[in-house]
Formats: structure tokens, sequence, C-alpha cells
């Protein structure tokens, strides 16, 4: 069985839709944040521009990934994990 909205194999199904884990949580996913209950996505990019890492105008998706990485490198990423960041 395929996913209902991209065509990948379906993980979720049900008699009305069929899709991927990546679409369901798209479709249906939500997190409460500060009180303020959004889609998921919303969320990610919520926190993603609190820590610096909102993607700026006109940057592309390469040196946006990039920035990404450079942030999450291994050494910094440790020390988030032991709370020493």
């Amino acid at each position: 069985m395929t996913c209902d909205d991209c065509g990948r194999i379906a993980t979720q199904t049900r008699e009305e839709y069929q899709l991927c884990d990546r679409c369901y949580t798209k479709r249906f996913s939500t997190i409460t944040i500060d009180g303020k209950n959004m889609k998921v996505s919303e969320a990610f990019k919520l926190q993603l521009e609190k820590v610096g890492l909102g993607r700026k105008e006109g940057e592309s998706m390469a040196d946006w990934c990039g920035r990404c990485r450079a942030w999450a490198s291994p050494t910094k990423y440790g020390k988030i994990l032991e709370g020493k960041a």
C-alpha cells in the first residue's frame, strides 16, 4: 500500500486514508508549547528560531543546512547532551 499524499510506503492505514509516517505527522500531529496547541512543523520552526537557526530571507537550503550542521557539530551536540552548552 502506498501513501495517498506522497506515494511512499504507507505505515498508517485506516479506512479513510493510507499515509506514510511523515504525511501522517503533517496532517494530524500537534504539540502544546507555552499553552498554545500547534502543528508539529510550526513548533519545530518556532524552536529553531528560538536558538537562532530559523531560515533567513534569501538563504539557500544548502546554506541553511550547513548552518544547522555547524551548530549541531559533534563537539557542541555532546555539550548540549551533558548540559554544558
